[in-house]
């Protein structure tokens, strides 16, 4: 294999890498763990809603009041929660740029 041959496929595997990691981001976090864009914070429902990134879909968890606070619409999250019946009860959160440099 010559060099440009070998730069084409460590770019395309780069790029292949690099597309995979959010498909399976939840499930390397461990259990009870979801990491995701939060959508919508409401206070008076004491919840909010991130958007999954392994399953890309809506995900909606209770929380406290602290917890609520720290949020931000547009911010990556990992959410640590417990389930409480039916309910995500979200029990810490952690912004995903600082969760990586841990």
């Amino acid at each position: 294999m010559n060099k440009l041959q070998q730069l084409i496929l460590s770019m395309m595997l780069l790029v292949v890498a690099s597309v995979a990691v959010p498909t399976w981001a939840c499930d390397a976090l461990g259990p009870n763990r979801h990491l995701g864009v939060v959508t919508k914070i409401d206070p008076s429902a004491h919840a909010f809603t991130i958007i999954d990134a392994q399953r890309n879909k809506p995900m909606t968890f209770t929380a406290t009041k602290k917890i609520l606070d720290v949020l931000q619409v547009e911010q990556e999250f990992v959410v640590t929660f417990r389930m409480e019946g039916r309910q995500m009860q979200a029990v810490a959160i952690v912004p995903f740029s600082r969760a990586q440099t841990k």
